[in-house]
């Protein structure tokens, strides 16, 4: 009898006890839910600083009671929160630890929300191949969840690419697969996600439309997002909504409704957005509002190198690093799997056949590895150098690019009227960007003969006078330094006598003086303050070039690096990584030499040796 009463209360107990957990469980997963609809609420509300500032409290919320679907979500959108507000940096750092933090736990959803921001950030930079790369690799991650937001987020990022490249019928196509999508997922639900889904949808469509210039159908387009746009009634939304009526006006030249559908995107939000402020001064410019609009050019220009900040940059080759070898354990993981497969069926039937079989298998496959290892470092060594190498070609030249195209649409206006001081510095801004690009493109013709023998003719009688004011114009050192800019912070001193400034050289007089041109642009890149000083001499029938700074310096034990190509010390600094590399190689091919004196501590002492016979 007692026996049976304690089998009883032990029987009780254990039901009380699984109702309470199941209970407790419950709890939490109503109050998770909770928390990230106020997550999404900031979100579409367009209230990004306050979505950062929140993100923090209830993802550590989220960690510790395990939610972590709920807890990669709405570190994303803080991510995404500070893009938005101009904080890339910021942004590309929480991207990364979100990554680094999704691979250790080994979290499929976490990795792909980190691709899926990864995807936005190359959006921003408009780099269109290696965002749509990402997205697929979210969408590949995510294709078999329930999640038709997701995906529909997907085919908008994808569009969105498609549209900063102006491949507009392939962004049409898209789109068109989108609208298949949403039809056979969801069907005509009036539910707020899926209507924010379709406003989306035929937002993009309208600007495939603008794009091949089909205004009737862009129009149409406009009217359905208007619909749903309306009825959903977020800030979110509604921003996007104006700021294509704004491009579509634009487009269809009534610059008047342009520009006041560019004041609606402003007054729902006040975070920074560079392509309603390029539709707004395009049409003040057809509004004859010229001044305005130079002035809205001017800020872009500013503005521009901070977007694509050096900063930023080195964090997004973080970025690219870890996406690389993100792919690359996946390949392995797969390798690994048929290897196994492959190598169990061969022990298997070599235990049956011959036991010596077996063992050459193994030797085998071993070699093979290590074969396919070296190939695979080898080829990520290649395609990283190439990938550095168009990604900064890319940013030099787009930027003055931009810088000019958009000064000269100034310039050419018959109805701004600029004082001759603004068109002092108009004309300054495009010769200097023009300067830019015509340097650029010297060094990327000279760089396919660096690694030539052929040696250069030195055919030219010349003084050295000749060589170093040749190299001072084609610096413009002078522009950046005292006592020719009173504002700059670094002087530069040219110590060399009559006697050295008059003695001949035989020598190739334009590389000679390029070479030296390229020593002192380095020595203006990584000098903020003190003195940049030239020297020459002779001994022994070789003329010494001697260029010093007072700058950030090189470490002793990477002087030699830095003459490899693509190598730049100092992430942050403009450049394309070859100035040095080409400037030694030419030197060699005309019987001299570049290199670095490791004695020199107080900066950096670059030595140009040129035969003076």
């Amino acid at each position: 009898m007692i026996k049976r009463l304690l089998t009883i209360i032990s029987l009780l107990t254990w039901s009380f006890t699984l109702y309470a957990v199941q209970s407790d469980v419950s709890n939490i997963k109503q109050e998770s839910e909770t928390r990230w609809q106020k997550i999404v609420a900031l979100k579409n509300s367009s209230q990004t600083k306050l979505l950062a500032e929140e993100a923090d409290v209830q993802m550590e919320w989220f960690s510790s009671h395990n939610e972590w679907d709920n807890y990669y979500r709405t570190w994303q959108l803080k991510a995404n929160a500070l893009s938005a507000q101009g904080k890339l940096q910021t942004s590309l750092q929480e991207t990364q630890r979100m990554l680094n933090d999704a691979q250790k736990r080994n979290n499929k959803l976490g990795r792909a929300m980190a691709y899926k921001q990864i995807g936005v950030i190359y959006l921003n930079m408009k780099q269109t191949e290696p965002a749509v790369e990402a997205l697929k690799h979210y969408a590949e991650l995510m294709k078999d969840e329930d999640d038709f937001n997701s995906i529909s987020n997907i085919y908008y990022r994808i569009a969105k690419a498609y549209d900063y490249n102006k491949q507009y019928q392939q962004e049409l196509q898209e789109t068109n697969e989108w609208l298949h999508f949403l039809h056979t997922k969801v069907g005509k639900v009036k539910k707020p996600q899926v209507r924010e889904c379709y406003n989306s949808c035929y937002l993009t469509r309208a600007a495939a439309f603008i794009g091949l210039n089909k205004l009737h159908d862009a129009k149409m387009a406009l009217d359905t997002a208007n619909h749903h746009a309306h009825l959903t009634n977020t800030s979110l939304s509604l921003h996007h909504y104006y700021k294509m009526q704004a491009r579509y006006h634009l487009a269809a030249g009534d610059a008047a409704k342009a520009f006041l559908y560019t004041d609606s995107v402003k007054f729902i939000t006040t975070e920074k957005d560079n392509h309603t402020d390029e539709i707004r001064a395009q049409a003040l410019m057809l509004l004859g509002r010229g001044n305005d609009a130079a002035q809205i050019y001017q800020r872009m220009y500013h503005e521009k190198d901070s977007v694509f900040s050096h900063e930023a940059r080195q964090h997004l080759d973080e970025l690219n690093t870890l996406f690389q070898v993100d792919e690359l354990k996946e390949e392995q993981q797969r390798s690994k799997f048929r290897y196994t497969m492959l190598a169990s069926i061969t022990i298997v039937v070599a235990l049956l056949i011959l036991m010596l079989f077996g063992w050459y298998t193994v030797i085998r496959l071993k070699r093979i590895n290590g074969k396919l290892r070296i190939a695979n470092e080898k080829a990520e060594v290649s395609s990283k150098m190439k990938s550095e190498f168009i990604r900064n070609i890319s940013h030099e030249i787009r930027t003055p690019l931009n810088i000019v195209s958009g000064f000269t649409q100034v310039l050419t206006s018959p109805e701004i009227d600029l004082t001759k001081n603004e068109k002092k510095d108009i004309y300054e801004r495009v010769s200097e960007n023009t300067d830019r690009i015509t340097k650029l493109i010297d060094r990327m013709l000279m760089i396919s003969n660096i690694h030539s023998d052929v040696k250069i003719e030195r055919n030219d009688q010349t003084d050295i006078q000749t060589i170093v004011a040749q190299a001072i114009s084609h610096s413009g050192i002078e522009q950046y330094t005292r006592p020719t800019n009173i504002e700059a912070h670094v002087t530069f001193k040219i110590l060399i006598d009559d006697a050295i400034n008059a003695l001949t050289v035989q020598t190739h007089k334009l590389h000679a003086s390029r070479i030296l041109a390229q020593m002192m642009e380095n020595a203006v890149k990584f000098t903020h303050e003190g003195t940049i000083t030239l020297q020459a001499e002779v001994v022994d029938g070789i003329v010494r070039f001697i260029v010093q700074d007072t700058g950030i310096g090189i470490p002793a034990d990477q002087t030699e690096r830095i003459f490899e190509e693509f190598i730049q010390m100092d992430d942050f600094a403009d450049g394309t990584g070859i100035g040095l590399t080409i400037a030694r190689s030419v030197a060699q091919q005309m019987g001299g030499n570049l290199w670095i004196d490791t004695n020199y501590k107080q900066g950096a002492r670059f030595i140009f040796e040129l035969l003076r016979y």
